[in-house]
């Protein structure tokens, strides 16, 4: 009896751990952008079609993988390390990516629901100097 009190114990602290954080969802905006971030780095390409929509499905669709490696090859150099999600908008967010101690550069995700949340566009600023190219410009 005293194994199940330990075991519901724990249960118990990890559900209420995780339902704390959104970030932690296994199906959130931010999970997907960290996702998404993740297989760029790694050239999962396969990945990287799963998790897109919209504008950024379009633009992979008409590339080869190699050229998709290729194109996001480098593309989060600097990783942004904090993540902000916007209210939703319907089915939307939008994820805002920040780097700790540089503050000239942005970045931000547009997130859509469709059965998963979904990365559908990124879009990179460079402070005063405007923005940057996207992965195919």
């Amino acid at each position: 009896m005293r194994v199940m009190t330990a075991l519901s114990v724990a249960a118990i602290a990890v559900v209420s751990g995780c339902s704390n954080s959104p970030a932690l969802l296994p199906d959130s905006p931010e999970r997907a952008v960290r996702d998404h971030i993740a297989a760029a780095g790694a050239g999962d390409v396969a990945t990287l079609r799963r998790l897109a929509c919209g504008n950024l499905a379009e633009q992979m669709a008409v590339r080869s993988d190699e050229q998709v490696r290729t194109a996001f090859n480098r593309f989060y150099e600097p990783k942004p390390d904090k993540f902000s999600a916007s209210a939703p908008t319907g089915d939307s967010v939008s994820v805002l990516g920040f780097y700790t101690g540089v503050t000239d550069l942005d970045i931000a995700f547009d997130t859509e629901q469709h059965g998963r949340w979904q990365v559908c566009e990124v879009r990179k600023g460079n402070g005063v100097f405007g923005p940057r190219p996207g992965p195919f410009p």
